[in-house]
């Protein structure tokens, strides 16, 4: 599968469709950008004071992850794939400072090697997505990001009729996430612990190159499915679109967590180091 992912990026510009996309991506008018920076929230909403550490981005095709940060302050950030054609074309464009070719089930890094990882929409595309968690666990120092479509059929409200795999044109089956199983990881691990969010979204085709400005046909339908699909998520009538989550391997100080718990009350926090046989230390 991973020659499938590999070579849809390799002949991504290749593509006219493809292209015509890639160039609307660096567009900060545009609805899917607007889209793209509420996913963007669990790293430019909840950790902005980390804008001078260390990052890494995990399956960020087209750089465009690492480019968000970098726009929001960011100083430091690696952006990594399978595949590094269209990101040797971002870097060249100015948009990234660095980048590189990494497999996320067997990072070539050492352990700690940077102080934060974010992952956004990339998990689902791995065939074993719980060795990219883990190792990214392994080489953050700090804290590891994850933003990914939420499973249908768990956490509630959930889907009770049967089951249904869903599959990419890249290769593989969507491999979706819930609150419920992103907070069992943070304590089977025993880290310090994790904040979640659950989050609505609405995708119309032309949102990429559509504007946010009022009479925009596209702009002012997505806004008011958003708007209605969040209303419907906080009474419990759906399930979410997507979880974000920041899993905390350990604070830069003692007290962050609780800091950023009150600073940020519409998360969900979780202390997850509550294992009675470790003494507050990690299981790793």
């Amino acid at each position: 599968m991973n020659n499938i992912h590999e070579k849809h990026w390799s002949e991504f510009m290749a593509d006219t469709h493809q292209r015509n996309l890639y160039d609307s991506w660096w567009t900060t008018e545009s609805v899917g950008y607007w889209r793209q920076t509420r996913l963007m929230a669990a790293a430019t909403e909840l950790l902005p004071g980390f804008r001078n550490h260390a990052w890494l981005t995990i399956g960020d095709g087209a750089g465009y992850d690492a480019w968000r940060l970098k726009s929001a302050g960011f100083t430091d950030v690696l952006a990594t794939d399978l595949d590094d054609t269209v990101l040797a074309k971002t870097k060249a464009s100015g948009f990234i400072d660095k980048f590189g070719t990494e497999n996320a089930e067997k990072l070539s890094f050492a352990d700690n090697s940077f102080d934060f990882v974010l992952c956004k929409e990339a998990l689902h595309h791995m065939s074993r997505p719980y060795a990219a968690i883990y190792e990214m666990f392994r080489v953050a120092r700090y804290c590891v990001v994850v933003v990914e479509p939420q499973d249908a059929w768990i956490d509630h409200p959930c889907a009770v009729d049967e089951t249904r795999p869903q599959y990419e044109s890249v290769g593989n089956f969507v491999y979706s996430f819930s609150n419920r199983e992103l907070e069992k990881i943070a304590y089977a691990l025993n880290i310090r612990g994790i904040a979640s969010k659950k989050m609505m979204d609405a995708y119309i085709p032309g949102c990429e190159t559509a504007r946010c400005v009022a009479g925009d046909a596209i702009w002012e339908a997505t806004r008011q499915q958003v708007d209605e699909l969040e209303r419907k998520l906080q009474a419990g009538h759906v399930t979410a679109s997507y979880v974000q989550a920041a899993f905390f391997k350990h604070t830069v100080a003692p007290e962050l967590f609780e800091l950023l718990q009150q600073q940020h009350p519409d998360w969900r926090f979780r202390r997850t180091d509550t294992n009675p046989h470790l003494g507050g230390r990690p299981a790793f």
